[in-house]
């Protein structure tokens, strides 16, 4: 039987890339219904939807729009997920970033590997794409690479390349991406270590080869210094939650300095590998990210934040199940043009507590 699913892009003044996306996408090879969602996050520019309209007319899958107005990427993937929640037959939902593009037997070794051990959330393999010649050190280092072993896992890391079932989805308490990671990152991994804590089973799925542009920018030493620095620190903030407690503290400082201490060895046993210096350099900085945490600093990777979004603090909260959560946006789905607008969903109830 055939399945339905929903490939989910949320997308940020990228319309290059997203085009490149969605270029690629019309080349899948899957035996599934699919639908493309894009969410744009910039409805004063709205590049991104004006690249939808243009892909739309073309494309083998139907493509759509919808536009939220909420800075973040925790609301846009909020969207993205409710909107695919009630969409009548969707059984999985498939996140990719605006700046990569698939491989065409991407989505379908996930959903193979899905099937094959009935994980609720599959990851698969992103490979960096250097949009210029770099360093040496850079093609070695590992933060630009998503890789595990072909099978059930134990965690994936990110959403830029994930299947969702939706069973998962509906059983999570929502909001699925918390809003207060949203500018900072780090949303993911705190979703799906809520999602492990309830229950949730997670595979690997090495052949689902998704390809991510990586500019000059980022192979520079700077900007792998402030992404390790805001991974550790996201990290250590996840873990404090759900991990280890009232114990946290003690605990990750005790980790960030033997990993301080490693980055330090590691540099020093082959100080002529460049490799190895930069993966020291980035470990290094992770276990300072992690150690800032704990003292309440934080790296805002993505912007500053808004003075209208407001962080709830999890007091006096009601839990929200995610089918109503997704029958509030039901009015706002289905019956409106292409180009929908998203409405705010901060003001309602949701319990930000672990469950």
């Amino acid at each position: 039987m055939m399945q339905r699913g929903m490939i989910l892009i949320p997308t940020f003044r990228r319309p290059g890339g997203l085009a490149k996306a969605l270029a690629c996408l019309d080349k899948l090879q899957t035996t599934a219904d699919i639908t493309i969602l894009v969410a744009e996050n910039d409805p004063l520019g709205r590049e991104g939807s004006e690249v939808v309209g243009l892909h739309a007319q073309r494309s083998r899958f139907k493509i759509q729009s919808i536009e939220v107005a909420q800075r973040g990427v925790s609301h846009v993937r909020n969207f993205l997920i409710a909107t695919a929640l009630v969409t009548p037959g969707v059984e999985f939902v498939a996140f990719m970033d605006d700046d990569e593009w698939p491989e065409p037997q991407w989505l379908q070794a996930l959903l193979d590997m899905q099937h094959r051990t009935d994980a609720e959330i599959v990851g698969g393999t992103v490979l960096p794409a250097f949009v210029s010649e770099p360093p040496v050190w850079a093609k070695q280092l590992k933060l630009f690479r998503q890789e595990q072993p072909d099978g059930p896992a134990d965690m994936v890391w990110g959403t830029c390349n994930v299947l969702l079932t939706r069973a998962l989805l509906q059983r999570v308490v929502v909001p699925w991406f918390d809003p207060r990671f949203g500018l900072t990152g780090g949303e993911d991994m705190e979703f799906f270590t809520r999602a492990k804590a309830a229950g949730a089973k997670f595979a690997w799925a090495a052949a689902a080869l998704m390809h991510e542009d990586v500019p000059a920018s980022r192979t520079r030493l700077g900007w792998v210094f402030r992404r390790s620095f805001r991974i550790g620190g996201t990290n250590a903030l996840v873990q404090l939650r759900w991990k280890y407690g009232r114990f946290g503290h003690p605990i990750i400082l005790a980790k960030s300095l033997g990993r301080l201490a490693a980055a330090f060895f590691m540099a020093l046993r082959d100080p002529c590998h460049a490799g190895h210096r930069a993966e020291a350099f980035s470990l290094a900085a992770r276990s300072l990210g992690e150690m800032a945490a704990l003292v309440g600093i934080r790296l805002r990777e993505y912007g500053a934040p808004l003075s209208s979004n407001t962080y709830p603090s999890g007091r006096g909260t009601q839990t929200t199940s995610a089918t109503a959560f997704a029958a509030k946006r039901e009015t706002h789905a289905g019956t409106q043009p292409r180009d929908r607008v998203a409405p705010r969903y901060d003001t309602m109830p949701y319990e930000s507590r672990k469950p």
